[in-house]
């Protein structure tokens, strides 16, 4: 079978290097892809916002399934597209990928079904936004963007002023929205579940770490490493989101007509109540994505067919290593700002003889030599029996890598390892 992996970044590296690994593929193709990329695929230039040359070369190319890696596809109604043309594939349509597109309309479906979640109220206008962070909402309050934010578009203000301040930066966009949200306490956790629209199969826990910086300090972003599995999400605790959160999402968008297929990725917050949820993605995430793609064990272009067929009642449940798996990303130095361009990136073949896998995400190609070309440059990823393992062998191997303009944080997997 032939498949087409979108995307470029490092899960689309780790879910690449999980796919050419599947007995029932022919060839992978990838688009745009990235260096590491091609490592395992063949690189076609398709752009993804070109839904007719996407399904024009899935025809002519006779692809099986196409794997939709970034959000900002499935947002734009590319699965769509191509299921009309009679392609299966692995991600859901552009109503039900509203879950992710805009946080209102998630919180809404919470509320109309019942779901866990924090109080919040949607606004439109800078002026309902000031009145309610002045007369509704205590401290701690979250400001989330509506729209799609790369995972950067939340504030958690400890501060009245820090709250305005984030409504009024927000706002100064033309056609802004935004949701004002009540601070959940308790750990975060991230849960995945495939879905064909009908039947659900969970696919593994992690947890990220959002903040750029040691001890989560400063600025959000994209992720700056992961582990799995989350412990701290403990079988039944695991039971329960499912049946109070995952259950009722996917009920909710079949009964409206428009059934999810592909990966929920359901951010948790794990309270002195039980979980709840506090956003969701359409796709599989980034970096966790590379802690999942290690452990798992079984055929990845069987079980997204079953999901894209309709077929996931009769595939067999995944099974994943009892590893732990922990990635540390290692992004350019000025990230989550305006990261350095260009820096050289060299000894990959080191960090890896030294046992970890490197997943590239913002790299390209300077004639012979990789160069970083994005604010998150690389995910370094290592298998262990303990936590503490895995994080040893994580930053030993991100210490044999030769990228002068790169940073990390050296705590990834903090939590875990302190509990032992």
């Amino acid at each position: 079978m032939n498949v087409l992996l979108l995307g470029s970044g490092g899960r689309e590296h780790a879910l690449a290097w999980k796919l050419a690994q599947s007995p029932l593929l022919d060839t992978l193709f990838a688009a745009p892809g990235n260096p590491g990329i091609a490592q395992v695929a063949t690189i076609v230039p398709l752009d993804a916002t070109d839904h007719a040359a996407v399904v024009a070369f899935a025809k002519a190319q006779a692809i099986g399934l196409v794997v939709i890696g970034p959000e900002a596809p499935l947002v734009d109604g590319l699965a769509d597209s191509l299921r009309a043309a009679g392609v299966p594939v692995f991600g859901p349509g552009r109503a039900a990928a509203q879950l992710e597109g805009s946080k209102g309309f998630t919180k809404d479906l919470c509320a109309r079904a019942g779901i866990p979640t924090a109080g919040y109220l949607r606004v439109t206008d800078l002026a309902t936004a000031e009145a309610a962070l002045t007369g509704t909402f205590g401290l701690p309050v979250v400001v989330k963007a509506d729209g799609l934010a790369a995972g950067k578009g939340v504030t958690v203000a400890m501060t009245r002023d820090e709250a305005l301040a984030a409504v009024r930066d927000l706002f100064a966009t033309p056609g802004a929205e935004a949701v004002i949200e009540e601070f959940l306490d308790g750990e975060e956790a991230s849960l995945f579940v495939l879905t064909d629209g009908a039947d659900i199969m969970a696919f593994g826990t992690a947890q990220d770490h959002k903040r750029v910086g040691d001890g989560d300090t400063g600025p959000n972003t994209g992720g700056m490493g992961a582990y799995s599995p989350a412990r701290v999400l403990t079988p039944a605790l695991e039971a329960r989101a499912i049946d109070e959160i995952i259950r009722p999402t996917v009920a909710a968008l079949a009964a409206e007509g428009t059934p999810f297929i592909g990966v929920l990725y359901a951010g948790l917050m794990l309270t002195a109540t039980g979980p709840k949820l506090i956003e969701y993605n359409a796709r599989f995430g980034d970096p966790e994505t590379q802690v999942l793609m290690p452990r798992f064990q079984g055929d990845l272009v069987a079980l997204m067919l079953a999901v894209a067929e309709g077929r996931l009642a009769s595939a067999p449940a995944p099974v994943f290593s009892d590893d732990v798996a922990l990635t540390v990303v290692v992004a350019a130095r000025g990230y989550p700002g305006t990261p350095a361009a260009g820096g050289a990136i060299r000894a990959l073949d080191a960090a890896e003889a030294a046992g970890a896998i490197v997943f590239q995400a913002g790299t390209r190609m300077d004639a012979d030599t990789l160069v970083a070309s994005g604010g998150r440059v690389l995910a370094v990823t290592a298998r262990s029996p303990s936590i503490a393992g895995a994080q040893a062998l994580a930053y030993h191997a991100v210490d044999a890598i030769d990228y002068a303009d790169g940073f990390c944080r050296r705590d990834i997997g903090w939590r875990e390892v302190a509990r032992g």
